[in-house]
């Protein structure tokens, strides 16, 4: 398409930089900081689990520790799947936890507890109480409200990605009323901005700019 005939491009952007089902803040454009601790320890024997609503970042999360920290990944899918065996290992990943059936997370609570295994969990619910009868202590980490300082961070983060101008920021009203209705949801934010900026674009390229 000719720049002429796009009208994110008439307005400075190369695109929406707010992408629909958008899950955390970790991607290309960069990470908001928000005083999570380091990376968990291999042979701790514990669960550090990372609780938060769906879109909360608990696989941006994981990723990102597990960048720092390698070990073995298990993705707990919807459906016939989430019956596979969990894997253990000095330190070992699984998101979505909550998905597996509870029999099989106790099997994998017991042969940490027996091994001296780290597991990171992402989780939505608090899994906490399974893990401590297994014999493992417990660490969590919960996602909390996404701030209006925080969103404004990631908004700048994302225009720095896509636009050819330095006219692009998330007034702070936008930002508060986006903040307020997002929760502790990302992936909700992003949608909400993603609609605010096709807005403002069609309101700009209407009015020249």
């Amino acid at each position: 398409m000719d720049d002429h005939d796009d009208p994110y491009r008439r307005c400075g952007l190369r695109a929406n930089p707010f992408a629909h089902g958008d899950g955390g803040p970790q991607d290309a454009a960069g990470w908001v900081d928000r005083g999570l601790p380091a990376a968990a320890e291999p042979g701790r024997h514990r669960l550090v689990q990372v609780i938060g609503v769906k879109g909360a970042g608990k696989t941006s999360t994981l990723q990102r520790w597990r960048a720092v920290a390698p070990g073995p990944w298990r993705y707990v899918p919807p459906g016939i799947q989430r019956l596979r065996p969990l894997p253990v290992a000095p330190l070992v990943y699984w998101d979505e936890a909550d998905r597996a059936p509870a029999a099989l997370r106790w099997w994998g609570w017991r042969a940490a507890a027996r091994s001296g295994a780290t597991i990171v969990a992402g989780t939505h619910v608090d899994l906490g109480a399974e893990a401590q009868a297994a014999g493992l202590a417990v660490h969590s980490v919960v996602l909390c409200t996404i701030t209006v300082e925080e969103l404004t961070v990631w908004a700048a983060q994302r225009f720095a990605g896509v636009s050819a101008e330095p006219g692009w920021v998330l007034p702070k009203h936008v930002a508060a009323d986006v903040a307020a209705c997002a929760g502790a949801s990302w992936r909700v934010a992003g949608d909400l901005l993603h609609a605010w900026v096709a807005r403002e674009v069609a309101a700009r390229d209407a009015s020249g700019g």
